[in-house]
């Protein structure tokens, strides 16, 4: 039997990956590394995190079968908890995902990973550590396709402190730990739960709805966003540490060529869901071009509030992520045998189902874009109200996993 440490199990992704594990019976033991004070606290985590995905009591017994170890996976070397001397299986997916604070991301996701790796080398059963990355590792600057084998590149202009974090930590691991066994996994831009939508977490989900809602594009209509759904990028990471042997040491999880989303499918897409809203017709304008999006931002949400200036310039730099009308070949995964995931068309009635306003998305998510407290909300009338497809408000998903 397979004994798994986990990082980051309170994350979007991770949640995912344990509820996957724990409700659909796989066969191996799973161990947590969770910062908190107790294994006890841990516990309830995690068990917070796997309420996302079903009831509050079936969490609770979920969070049950699993084993806890308190303790922060950037110190990982100098825990010497007997327990992880048993584990045959890594999977690192714990990180920080803020975009500019650059000296703690990069000591969190640099530094952080090579001390897990340190421990790592020191388990004797080890199989398999398999790390857990960003496509986006490309910077600003890719191709129109990428493959595994062209990045990370010392050239490389990131776009954000996040993915030049995720580049220096995949070049770290190889130089370092050649004799790691280990493999790399980059998803795509990962947006809502196939069948859950946005219950799990709507991060990502606000700027997809923002930007139908703005009618504004930075690339052309026909332009490809590689967008997968968390659910699939969990049930393929279980899928990949359960596999005896990978031909390769690096994989895209993601859309590729005949999977990513275009944005006129998207459009229809939004349609169908919101017929109200009528036909999408978007205007496609520069992504530097912040006097425009400025003027359509505070016509159609307004910029009454703290909360919705600061959406407003996060949602400037996902426009030049937009804007690089980049897919990630996932050439590598399919030829394994691995499924290949759902385009966001296909679930995006769901994630619009279980969706609040998209204010209310940017400021759960808040803490990926810019350091301290979000702004308060406020509870008043508002100058420009966005629209508010179903009643559920997504849970939150800020900062550092893990």
């Amino acid at each position: 039997m397979s004994r798994i440490l986990l990082t980051g199990a309170t994350g979007l992704i991770g949640g995912a990956v344990l509820h996957r594990a724990l409700s659909q019976g796989h066969d191996g033991e799973w161990v947590c590394m969770v910062r908190a004070p107790d294994a006890e606290a841990g516990r309830q985590r995690i068990a917070a995190r796997l309420s996302r995905f079903t009831n509050t009591l079936t969490a609770q017994r979920l969070a049950q079968r699993v084993e806890v170890v308190a303790g922060d996976f950037t110190q990982a070397d100098q825990i010497a908890n007997p327990r992880l001397d048993s584990v045959s299986h890594v999977l690192h997916l714990a990180a920080d995902t803020s975009w500019w604070a650059q000296e703690k991301v990069h000591k969190t996701n640099h530094d952080g990973t090579l001390a897990l790796a340190r421990r790592a080398a020191r388990m004797p059963k080890l199989e398999r550590f398999l790390h857990v990355s960003t496509a986006m590792i490309c910077g600003g600057e890719p191709p129109h396709l990428v493959d595994e084998s062209q990045y990370p590149s010392p050239d490389t202009h990131h776009l954000v402190h996040y993915s030049a974090s995720k580049a220096a930590a995949e070049t770290s691991l190889a130089e370092l730990f050649a004799d790691l066994p280990l493999v790399v996994a980059r998803p795509s831009i990962v947006v809502g739960h196939s069948t859950l939508g946005a219950r799990p977490g709507s991060s990502i989900l606000w700027v997809v709805r923002a930007c139908d809602q703005l009618r504004l594009l930075s690339c052309d209509p026909e332009g490809a966003i590689d967008i997968v759904p968390g659910d699939w990028v969990a049930d393929t990471l279980v899928a990949m540490l359960d596999r005896p042997e990978l031909a390769h040491r690096v994989y895209h999880l993601s859309g590729g060529t005949e999977h990513s989303t275009r944005w006129d499918a998207l459009a229809r897409a939004f349609e169908a869901a919101d017929p109200e809203g009528g036909e999408r017709h978007y205007e496609r304008f520069a992504a530097t071009d912040r006097a425009t999006l400025q003027a359509r931002f505070a016509e159609t949400f307004g910029l009454d509030e703290a909360i919705k200036v600061a959406m407003m310039r996060a949602l400037q730099a996902y426009y030049r992520f937009c804007a690089l009308n980049v897919t990630f070949s996932n050439d590598r995964l399919l030829a394994e045998g691995f499924g290949p995931p759902p385009s966001l068309p296909q679930y995006l009635g769901r994630c619009l189902e279980t969706s609040g306003e998209i204010v209310d998305q940017f400021h759960e998510d808040f803490g990926n874009y810019a350091p301290g407290q979000a702004p308060r909300r406020e509870t008043g009338p508002r100058i420009a109200a966005t629209t508010r497809v179903g009643g559920a408000r997504a849970p939150r998903r800020v900062g550092r996993t893990g």
